[in-house]
């Protein structure tokens, strides 16, 4: 398998209330200086093997120059052996126009993920999250366009209701996308949004109402013709992310940029999220890793049950060749405490749906059998 790049783009012309993401407010002059140590960064990795996927996160990618973009494509083409099946570029409905959207595909990039969050202005606005009123026309030049496209959406957020999640699957049948990422949003991150809900401020849906959005989301995408692969996504046509595929496989990734996380060889890099601290440490020619972990076979083990389970396809033990005893007593572990929550398939390890909708209590009980394993194989 080929490695996946990712690059992180923090910078955004505001701040939404829900997003814990690393972010900074765009500035020409830093967004220069930032593409300089990206080029240094990429630099520290004189890696040999071929790349296959190239993401561009953030933050807001769409408002990176083009001539920027341009560049660090060709840049990443002459440092690492490429034969990329997919590149894509993460974009805020404010800079779909026509320009942009056929320089972006001109220059490379043949995915485009779009950043919707929900069709309702209402619940944009509460959110710090104003849209284009032309957010339509905007969808379908992008559909005319890119030949992948990928629609996002989060679940959850102030003044959800049946009516707006109808709005959003109306908006996904009229655009007709290959790719849907649906997301429940996350409370347990430390956002504007979550202050303002633990102040009284506002208030977030019930937990009851979310699920029975949940269920129509699941009824109406699949009558669309979409396949659910992984937990919060859907596509047609074979177009899954094959990028985030390599998270969910746990395979080889690296990531450039502030607050970026790279896996191989069994170790773990997360960058600095510091952008002082960026710029500085790349100038003295040092990786900028904040944080470092060299896995056990066992917390590699888990790492992959933890993301792999998120798939539909779940996770095949056998390719980690793991050794005999410890497979028996994973498998074990994982069909007495987990039964309830996987599908009777012996080949694979992966959730029924009971078990996709309740994701968060496979995620618990995992960390208690992955604790009980380390005690079993540490003497």
């Amino acid at each position: 398998m080929g490695l996946g790049l990712y690059v992180h783009i923090p910078f955004c012309a505001r701040r939404c209330s829900y997003c814990d993401f690393c972010t900074v407010e765009y500035n020409g002059d830093l967004v220069g200086q930032y593409h300089d140590l990206l080029k240094m960064e990429v630099e520290m990795y004189p890696f040999s093997e071929r790349v296959e996927t190239v993401y561009f996160g953030g933050g807001s990618p769409s408002l990176y120059p083009v001539e920027f973009l341009r560049d660090l494509l060709s840049f990443i083409s002459y440092s690492f052996d490429t034969d990329l099946l997919e590149a894509t570029i993460e974009a805020n409905p404010w800079e779909l126009n026509l320009e942009n959207l056929k320089q972006w595909r001109d220059i490379g990039f043949n995915r485009l993920s779009i950043g919707i969050q929900s069709s309702e202005r209402e619940i944009l606005e509460r959110c710090d999250r104003p849209v284009p009123r032309n957010l339509r026309d905007r969808l379908m030049a992008s559909r005319d366009i890119f030949q992948n496209l990928n629609l996002d959406f989060i679940l959850g957020l102030p003044g959800e209701n049946e009516s707006n999640v109808a709005g959003n699957l109306e908006m996904i049948s009229e655009v007709n996308p290959d790719h849907v990422s649906y997301y429940v949003f996350d409370s347990d991150h430390e956002t504007k949004l979550m202050r303002l809900v633990r102040n009284d401020m506002i208030d977030l849906p019930e937990n009851e109402i979310v699920e029975g959005l949940h269920d129509i989301i699941l009824d109406s995408l699949s009558k669309m013709g979409f396949c659910r692969y992984e937990i919060s996504s859907w596509e047609k046509g074979n177009c899954e992310c094959l990028h985030n595929l390599k998270y969910w496989r746990n395979e080889k990734y690296l990531g450039f940029g502030v607050s970026a996380g790279s896996h191989f060889d069994r170790k773990r890099y997360v960058n600095t999220s510091d952008l002082l601290e960026y710029r500085y440490l790349v100038n003295l020619k040092r990786r900028p890793v904040a944080e470092m972990m060299e896995n056990s076979v066992i917390q590699e083990v888990f790492e992959t049950l933890f993301m792999g389970l998120r798939l539909v396809e779940g996770v095949d033990l056998s390719k980690l060749k793991l050794p005999e005893e410890l497979n028996n007593t994973l498998v074990s572990e994982l069909r007495v405490h987990l039964s309830d929550y996987l599908s009777p398939d012996n080949a694979r390890i992966r959730l029924n749906d009971n078990g996709m909708d309740l994701s968060r209590s496979v995620l618990e009980k995992l960390m208690e059998i992955k604790e009980e394993i380390e005690v079993a194989f540490s003497t």
